[in-house]
């Protein structure tokens, strides 16, 4: 590690945890971890504060994450039943570690195993405590983009259901010859997939799984959705509202994305 004395930010280097336990320990009331990727790693910092302290983490629910083990689901449920605040927000990729709003690390470190403590990671950490209370609002605000979504235990063990119907694969001639190709997803299992989910997230997805591969716009899902709505939220009137915000959560979970903003998307799998 090295400081500069004649400024606020001290620049951080692997093994970055040890700077974060070293806060962690020292923490009195609140911890805000921003990680896109995490896995046992950041347990073990949660777990150095103390019993009073709110923990919270917002991360990525990318089953495509998960399935490639680039981020751990497991963690996340042993966080969620110890206590602490899990929350879900797509494309998330920056990495924020904040403590009691008077000291704050932005740094390329994952919240993992190989990125706190092997990896050659780099940061920079703050004590100046409006920058540290203006990082907490721009996480805590979604960047602005969404508000990221609370996921307590139940939600989180579901998950495990739809990950199970998620296949990663990679061709041995990518493997070989292009290190960085994205894998291929597939769903074995469309009821294990569904049975991750409930309530209005089950049925706007029940419905992307009956449209034909490739892209489709809202109102075609809308069409499909409505029967469905009629009969199980026979009160609701604005189903079109309720599909699209279930979209966006089924974007956090990798099942779908934007094409662009006029309404168009894409299933992944």
């Amino acid at each position: 590690m090295k400081s500069d004395s004649q400024s606020d930010l001290k620049v951080v280097t692997t093994p970055t945890f040890e700077w974060l336990a070293e806060n962690a320990r020292q923490c009195r009331h609140r911890m805000l971890v921003a990680s896109p990727f995490v896995n046992s790693g950041v347990i073990q910092v949660m777990d150095l504060t103390q019993g009073s302290v709110t923990r919270s983490l917002i991360t990525r629910t990318d089953l495509r994450d998960f399935a490639t083990g680039a981020s751990s689901l497991e963690a996340l449920c042993i966080l969620a039943k110890n206590g602490v605040e899990v929350s879900s927000l797509g494309g998330l990729h920056a990495k924020m570690y904040i403590f009691d709003d008077t000291c704050a690390l932005v740094t390329s470190a994952n919240a993992t195993n190989s990125g706190l403590r092997r990896n050659l990671e780099c940061g920079l950490a703050t004590r100046d405590s409006r920058i540290v209370a203006q990082l907490s609002r721009t996480l805590l605000r979604g960047f602005d983009f969404e508000v990221p979504r609370l996921m307590n235990a139940p939600a989180l063990e579901r998950l495990k259901l739809a990950l199970s119907s998620v296949k990663a694969s990679i061709s041995q001639a990518t493997q070989v010859h292009v290190t960085d190709a994205e894998p291929e997803f597939s769903v074995t299992d469309d009821d294990a997939l569904l049975a991750g989910f409930r309530g209005w997230t089950n049925l706007a997805l029940r419905g992307v799984l009956a449209l034909p591969p490739g892209n489709f716009e809202l109102e075609e899902l809308v069409k499909v959705c409505e029967p469905l709505a009629t009969l199980e939220y026979p009160k609701n009137r604005h189903v079109q509202a309720k599909i699209r915000q279930q979209l966006q959560i089924l974007r956090g979970h990798g099942i779908v994305e934007f094409v662009n903003y006029q309404g168009v998307y894409r299933r992944t799998m």
